[in-house]
């Protein structure tokens, strides 16, 4: 029997796991503003650049165009990354006409020191602002918690009757 309750707790435990494990994949290593997507060529222009902005920025090297959609496909739903590219611009371009509500976040950029740095304080600017999907993401805090509250005051009371008439039937 105890093993029955043990399986069945280490099931819904297992089952109760976040199934996020496919998400944006450009992880900063600091709370960088703004990204900057390079290749071989212009990686070191850019890392310039980034090096002598004020904001933080980091500088990801990329091999490939289908390596630039793909990561862009996930840099989509974060909001709060903005995303200057240096290399890859028709791939970036076409990322864009694909999905116009990136435009904000995302901009093509020459490969000139000049130019990079402008981009950089545009976005940078735009992301100091408060912007209304910034604060539907925000303001959606609430509903992940008080469903947790709900998850566990259902599982609590669930597991609180079946003690309760484990000890009773005991009892008896």
């Amino acid at each position: 029997m105890k093993m029955k309750i043990l399986s069945l707790i280490l099931i819904l435990t297992a089952l109760m796991t976040p199934i996020y494990a496919h998400g944006v994949h450009i992880n900063t290593s600091t709370d960088a503003q703004v990204v900057i997507i390079a290749d071989k060529s212009t990686s070191a222009l850019a890392q310039k650049a980034a090096a002598e902005s004020s904001i933080n920025v980091e500088v990801f090297e990329f091999t490939s165009p289908s390596q630039v959609s793909h990561e862009l496909d996930h840099i989509i739903n974060d909001y709060n990354l903005k995303v200057v590219a240096v290399a890859y611009p028709d791939t970036v371009q076409e990322f864009i006409s694909q999905n116009p509500e990136s435009n904000q976040q995302i901009r093509i950029s020459s490969p000139d020191e000049e130019d990079i740095k402008i981009n950089i304080l545009e976005l940078a600017g735009e992301n100091s602002t408060t912007n209304a999907k910034e604060n539907v993401k925000e303001d959606n805090f609430m509903i992940p918690f008080v469903a947790g509250i709900l998850i566990g005051l259902i599982a609590g009371m669930g597991a609180g009757v079946f003690l309760m008439n484990r000890a009773n039937s005991k009892k008896d």
